[in-house]
C-alpha cells in the first residue's frame, strides 16, 4: 500500500511539472528577473509568440533573426514575422519624416511600431529616431566602403566620377551625399530596392562601390570573394532593435536577455555562424580607417 501511494505521488508530482512546463528563460544563470519582467514572460508564454517587424534583407543576413530565435526557444514561444520595407519602419500617414530629422520638438510614433513587439534589423541610433521608438542597444558598427579588390581606393578622393550602388532614402545614401558635398566629389548612382542586391552590382562591374553597415558589410565579403573592405566613411555608431516607448518592460526583457547572450558565448557562436568571423575580430575591425572626413 505504502508503494502504492508513493507512485500516486511521483505522478501526481510529473504531471504538475508537465503542467507547468519548463520555463529556461526565467532560469538563466545570472540573470536576475523584476517582478515586472517575470509578468511580462509569463504573458508572453501565454500569447504563445512575439511579433516582428523586419525586411527581407535583415532575414536573409540571419544574425538578428538568429539571435532572436534562441530567446524565443527559450521563452518557448513562436515568433510572428511581418515583412516590411525599411521605410515602413518610420511610416505615419501624418508624420513628417523631414522635418523629424531637423526639428528637435516635433516628433510622431510610426504605425508599424503600434502593432508589433519590435522590429528585428540592425537600426542604427540616431537623435530623431529616438523620438519614435526606443532602441536594445547592443551591436557597434560604422559605415563601410565596399569595392572590389582589384579596384580598392587609398581615400575618399578617388571615388571622384565612380558609380555607387545605393538604396535611397538611407542614412547610408544621405551620409554619403553630405561626404560628396563637403569634399567636393561627385558620384553616380545606381538605385536598388534593398541592400542584398548592392554587393552583386559591385561585384559584378556595374557599380565601383557600395556602403554597408559593418556587419552587412561581412556578408558581402562572404558571398564575393572578389570584395573587400577598403576603409570606414563614419565615426563608430549603435545599433539594435526598436521596441515602442511605452513598451519598457520589453525592453529590458530583451537587455537582460541580450547581455546573457554576450556573457555566455551564444552571441559570439550566431555572430561568426552569420558572418564568418567572431565578434570579438567584428570589434577590431571596426577601428580601421579611422575617418577625418
Amino acid at each position: 500500500m505504502k508503494s502504492l501511494f508513493t507512485f500516486v505521488g511521483l505522478v501526481l508530482i510529473a504531471m504538475v511539472a508537465v503542467a507547468e512546463g519548463p520555463k529556461p528563460l526565467l532560469a538563466l544563470d545570472g540573470v536576475t528577473w523584476t517582478a515586472a519582467e517575470t509578468d511580462y514572460i509569463h504573458a508572453l508564454q501565454r500569447r504563445g509568440q512575439i511579433k516582428i517587424a523586419t525586411n527581407r534583407s535583415a532575414i536573409d543576413r540571419g544574425f538578428h533573426y538568429n539571435i532572436l530565435k534562441v530567446f524565443a526557444d527559450l521563452a518557448q514561444i513562436d515568433i510572428d514575422i511581418r515583412l516590411v520595407s525599411r521605410r515602413d519602419y518610420f511610416y505615419q500617414a501624418d508624420g513628417d519624416l523631414e522635418r523629424i530629422k531637423t526639428d528637435p520638438i516635433y516628433a510622431y510614433v510610426p504605425t508599424l511600431i503600434e502593432n508589433v513587439d519590435l522590429y528585428l534589423d540592425g537600426i542604427t541610433v540616431l537623435p530623431w529616431r529616438e523620438k519614435m521608438f526606443s532602441i536594445v542597444k547592443f551591436v557597434p558598427t560604422r559605415q563601410m566602403l565596399v569595392t572590389r579588390k582589384t579596384d580598392r581606393p587609398e581615400q575618399l578622393s578617388d571615388l571622384d566620377g565612380k558609380v555607387a550602388a545605393m538604396v535611397a532614402d538611407t542614412t547610408i545614401s544621405e551620409h554619403l551625399a553630405r561626404l560628396a558635398l563637403i569634399n567636393g566629389l561627385t558620384f553616380g548612382y545606381l538605385y536598388k530596392q534593398n541592400f542584398n542586391q548592392l554587393d552583386r552590382m559591385v561585384a559584378r562591374g556595374l557599380a565601383d562601390f557600395t556602403v554597408f553597415n559593418s556587419d552587412r558589410a561581412f556578408t558581402a565579403l562572404a558571398h564575393y570573394p572578389n570584395l573587400t573592405i577598403a576603409f570606414a566613411i563614419s565615426e563608430p555608431q549603435v545599433m539594435g532593435w526598436a521596441v515602442h516607448k511605452e513598451k519598457r518592460v520589453l525592453k529590458s526583457v530583451l537587455e537582460k536577455y541580450l547581455l546573457y547572450a554576450q556573457d555566455s558565448g551564444i552571441l559570439d557562436r550566431v555572430w561568426a555562424r552569420s558572418y564568418g568571423v567572431s565578434f570579438s575580430h567584428y570589434l577590431n575591425i571596426l577601428t580601421m580607417g579611422e575617418t577625418s572626413h
